[in-house]
């Protein structure tokens, strides 16, 4: 396997799934719940992030990990979709992520922590990153650290990346966000749970967000993206002494799916592209807003 040098960005989804949403009536405690129609197509944040990138003109490549039936499933679609796939195969299958729509009431996601890598498919992860690597490429590492691997996984691969003079974007939550922070990615996109978790304390107000997301900032040297759902989103560069915010679009929600990964492909789009710093909240709220008003796993017509 060697890396790709056609000036697309790697997109690193290493907790893919299937996802499977179950239309239903009504959710009901204890009872017997009857499943009208289901629908399946490739989801996970990584994957998320590939499609709308390409979706807003751009060609990503996806390193992504796939076992068993549901793997090769996965990566047919993915493929269907026009997404330039790097496989990387496990042993144990691609999980189900199953989300239940109610026709009345909120949706519900049921998510699976398998597969785990072996200590030897770990191993050999690395070794595949790394092949993909060269000067000047943009790295995404999108979506929760798989359990089975080290959690200073994000770290490393972001410390590989640096040698290699990439540039590394980090969306991830936990102890894995907090160490990957450490090694000064140029972006990371908390949302407001995951920038909590961060600071070690719930943020009450936007003035306390906005003082979280700057210590963030100061900490990697880089921008803060915060999504912050049907408010919309802070941007922030302590550096560049710029603090960005911004109203969510108003749209009819269809769905909660994907929103966070939609703008994240769009605010880095504007990045590379050399869109002044200014509009780049503006672009990646407008795709959320696009996100959550279709299906989960769609993408809107083009205008």
């Amino acid at each position: 396997m060697s890396g790709d040098r056609t000036g697309g960005p790697l997109i690193v989804a290493l907790n893919p799934a299937i996802d499977a949403e179950w239309v239903v009536e009504q959710v009901r405690a204890s009872e017997k719940i009857e499943v009208e129609s289901e629908r399946r197509w490739p989801g996970g944040k990584g994957i998320n992030v590939a499609r709308w990138w390409r979706w807003l003109g751009g060609r990503p490549r996806l390193l992504v990990p796939v076992g068993g039936t549901t793997g090769r499933e996965l990566l047919a679609g993915v493929r269907r979709e026009g997404l330039r796939a790097v496989p990387f195969p496990l042993r144990e299958p691609t999980r189900v992520n199953v989300i239940v729509s109610p026709r009345r009431g909120p949706q519900l996601r049921l998510n699976p922590l398998w597969p785990r890598f072996s200590t030897v498919e770990a191993r050999r992860l690395k070794q595949a990153f790394r092949t993909e690597l060269y000067p000047g490429r943009w790295i995404i590492l999108s979506g929760a650290l798989p359990k089975s691997l080290s959690i200073d996984t994000y770290a490393q691969f972001i410390r590989m990346a640096r040698r290699e003079k990439c540039r590394t974007v980090l969306d991830c939550d936990g102890e894995a966000f907090r160490l990957a922070v450490l090694e000064h990615p140029i972006l990371v996109k908390p949302n407001e749970f995951e920038l909590a978790q961060w600071a070690g304390r719930k943020l009450m107000t936007p003035a306390a967000e906005e003082a979280a997301a700057t210590r963030l900032s100061r900490q990697t040297g880089g921008w803060v993206l915060v999504s912050l759902a049907q408010r919309g989103g802070l941007l922030v560069n302590a550096t560049e002494g710029f603090v960005r915010w911004e109203k969510a679009v108003k749209v009819t929600v269809r769905n909660t799916v994907g929103a966070g990964d939609a703008l994240l492909a769009a605010v880095c789009r504007a990045m590379i592209e050399g869109v002044p710093p200014d509009l780049w909240l503006g672009y990646g709220l407008r795709a959320g807003g696009l996100a959550v008003s279709v299906s989960p796993g769609c993408l809107p017509a083009r205008s």
